[in-house]
């Protein structure tokens, strides 16, 4: 493991967040914590706001980890104690597609959630709610270094050239 590496993986649902954070977690042999693993529970519920705030300042006590997920009313507690962040910034109708077409057993939530239109319209909505705030959080903490994805092929280049410089054939 690399000790003190603090990496969040933040955007829009259904940009691949994920799936780009299981990738490095391996890469990085890191712990990964999945947002939305600790959020939902197996019964379509949720945690209550202040245990799920509890949770992540447990995670962030830790030396190092990848926290996966954005979760708008705590991603400036994680930016402000991270040292690296990815940034999903893909297009909307990229997201859309993702959440659409998306694998509804996932290992990485307690629970099986179909798309709906909150959901859908949180994804419209996101350019112009959710993605200022992070931007002016980015400004705001300019010790973490931003690394921002606009395509799946950024994605899969900057995983390689990863996968390259840890001599890693995965």
């Amino acid at each position: 493991m690399i000790q003190e590496t603090k990496i969040i993986v933040i955007g829009c649902s259904g940009g691949g967040k994920s799936t780009f954070s299981k990738q490095l977690a391996a890469i990085l042999n890191l712990p990964l914590y999945n947002l939305d693993n600790i959020y939902w529970l197996p019964d379509t519920s949720h945690l209550p706001r202040h245990a799920f705030k509890k949770r992540q300042r447990q995670i962030m006590k830790e030396n190092g980890w990848i926290i996966d997920g954005n979760y708008s009313h705590t991603v400036g507690y994680r930016i402000k104690r991270c040292r690296l962040a990815y940034f999903f910034d893909m297009p909307t109708e990229v997201c859309l597609n993702g959440v659409l077409t998306r694998n509804r057993k996932r290992d990485d939530i307690a629970c099986e959630l179909e798309p709906n239109e909150e959901l859908l319209d949180a994804i419209r909505a996101f350019p112009f709610t959710v993605k200022p705030k992070i931007l002016h959080l980015f400004e705001k903490y300019p010790k973490v270094k931003v690394i921002t994805f606009h395509s799946h092929e950024e994605v899969n280049a900057y995983l390689e050239a990863l996968r390259r410089e840890y001599g890693l054939n995965i």
